[in-house]
């Protein structure tokens, strides 16, 4: 008998030999769940801030923007992707490029879409140049808008038709398949005053009460792109009066799986229809909707964490600058007492300390339906919408940490949502229940003294994305401005996050290594120490 179990169990341990083989070790200084296996870095790919993926004749393509530009690879085989391309600009710096953190690419066509922040630099600026290395977002003379760029060959990627220049340009989002662009943020440039007043913070109130100003921020511009070489932009903004009346902050949009268009911004997520006949709470007709004159029909502010109430859930700022979301159509997402397809995730971010810093929501939209409750919010009679729950590493489970903790990018992939969370890392939560958001996963790298963070940074992490390995697992795809782009495998897939139980990543202190923000003031808020945009740069020292 004993000679019988001691074959068996040298058997079983031939057989776990190709599962623990096929996994790379971890960087140094790196934490991960046991759900995660490390696959691959990437290299030559620091300063990314966002990828996504395509076939392109026969070939499994991820498409990276970033500091860089655009880079191409063959990720047929994610253990080792080849470099395609890469491409910047020619009226750009090296480097200069920024942001695009929200890439868009057309499938169809296959294009990239590719906003340009007017904090960019200029090929051949100078401190005295109209636009100086670093651009503004206050000068009339840094550019802002988007490219067109193909890769329909992937090795050789080119620009289609000229630069659009447009009053916004910090992220540009497809409507309707790519045939149309919204165009959105940063904060406001200073001949755009005509978009309404700025309110500066009330210097009598806490920081935390009223810590950024109200208006300051860009709207959407319409871009017609049914003709790639030769788009036509809208001459009028929409997603105006977002913020309590106010027109503010137009900071990202993402069209769900049944047509409608979600912008989150400073005012929190509204949601508009692009085509169809609705009801307009503006003008209290009924009209049909186009992406250039879209039809509010949910959404509003979201409801703030007070920490005077026990108990309370929300956001963590009543600041309510909310950077991105996701309305789960496909029924893996639920919550008792909500009707299918009511429930909206969005993204808070927010630099405060870290355990007041941005969160993960989900969201009840129900009483929001119609869009008359943000159309009639006021700054004295505001509207907000019902939080279900709402998540942040230090809030929901025992991690400590010392450094910048906000929320930024994630991805649904059925029941599971990986978010990217700056210093933090990879999150991964279990959503099926929208009432109670789990963390089920976690990697994260923070500087190992005496490690050089020139060769093995501390995260910062911006983007996630979702592949299907089928042998093996879901690939998840940490986009880390910092490190570059890291693979791991998710052992069950995504599919399974209910299955997987709940986790805390180790407490860290506070990391020397880990970028800190910088700039994030204009001259409209430095006097009241007001950080007036978001996505701000990193410094690492």
């Amino acid at each position: 008998m004993r000679g019988r179990g001691a074959f068996a169990a040298a058997v079983a341990a031939l057989l776990l030999i190709p599962a623990t083989a096929t996994a790379a070790p971890l960087p140094p200084g790196a934490v991960a769940s046991d759900n995660l296996e490390y696959v691959k870095w990437v290299p030559d790919t620091r300063q990314v801030v966002e990828g996504k993926f395509d076939r392109v004749r026969g070939k499994k393509v991820l498409v990276i923007t970033g500091r860089f530009g655009f880079k191409t690879l063959d990720v047929s085989d994610p253990k080792n992707p080849k470099p395609l391309d890469d491409f910047l600009p020619a009226d750009l710096e090296a480097d200069g490029y920024w942001q695009n953190e929200d890439m868009e690419l057309d499938t169809k066509r296959k294009l990239i879409i590719g906003a340009l922040d007017p904090r960019h630099t200029e090929k051949g600026a100078t401190a005295t140049s109209p636009c100086p290395p670093g651009g503004s977002v206050l000068l009339p003379t840094c550019r802002s808008g988007f490219y067109v760029i193909s890769y329909a060959d992937p090795a050789n990627l080119r620009q289609v038709g000229d630069f659009v220049s447009l009053p916004s340009g910090h992220t540009s989002s497809c409507i309707q398949g790519c045939k149309y662009l919204w165009t959105g943020g940063p904060a406001r440039r200073s001949d755009q005053d005509w978009l309404g007043a700025i309110i500066s913070p009330d210097a009598a109130l806490p920081p935390s009460l009223n810590n950024r100003p109200i208006g300051n921020g860009r709207p959407i511009w319409v871009t017609d792109l049914r003709d790639a070489s030769h788009p036509q932009v809208s001459d009028e903004p929409i997603d105006l009066w977002r913020n309590d009346g106010y027109t503010d902050y137009s900071h990202d949009v993402d069209e769900d799986a049944r047509g409608i268009a979600w912008v989150a911004g400073r005012g929190g997520m509204r949601g508009y229809a692009t085509k169809g006949w609705h009801r307009d709470p503006y003008q209290n007709r009924w009209r049909k909707a186009s992406p250039f004159d879209p039809i509010l029909v949910a959404g509003g502010g979201v409801e703030w964490d007070d920490p005077a109430v026990p108990g309370d859930d929300g956001i963590a700022q009543p600041t309510d600058f909310m950077h991105n979301s996701g309305r789960p159509t496909d029924g893996k997402v639920r919550a008792s007492g909500v009707k299918k397809n009511n429930i909206l995730i969005g993204t808070e971010e927010e630099f405060q300390d870290c355990e007041n810093s941005g969160r993960i929501v989900s969201i009840d939209l129900t009483d929001s339906l119609g869009g008359e409750p943000a159309q009639q919010s006021t700054r004295a009679n505001p509207y907000r919408m019902d939080v279900l729950d709402s998540f942040h590493p230090l809030k929901d489970t025992d991690e400590t940490a010392g450094d910048e903790c906000s929320a930024h990018y994630f991805e649904i992939e059925g029941p599971m949502l990986g978010a990217a969370w700056y210093s933090q890392g990879l999150r991964l939560l279990d959503i099926h229940d929208a009432r109670d958001l789990r963390q089920v996963g976690y990697y994260r790298v923070i500087d190992p003294t005496p490690a050089d963070p020139t060769t093995d940074p501390s995260s910062l992490s911006w983007d996630v994305a979702f592949t299907s390995d089928r042998r093996k697992g879901d690939l998840v795809y940490l986009f880390d401005m910092q490190r570059g782009v890291e693979v791991l495998r998710l052992k069950k897939g995504a599919n399974h996050a209910k299955r997987y139980r709940n986790v805390t990543a180790p407490s860290m202190k506070r990391d020397r290594a880990a970028a800190r923000v910088i700039g994030g003031l204009d001259a409209r808020a430095s006097a009241s120490g007001g950080v007036s945009y978001v996505c701000p740069l990193f410094a690492t020292s």
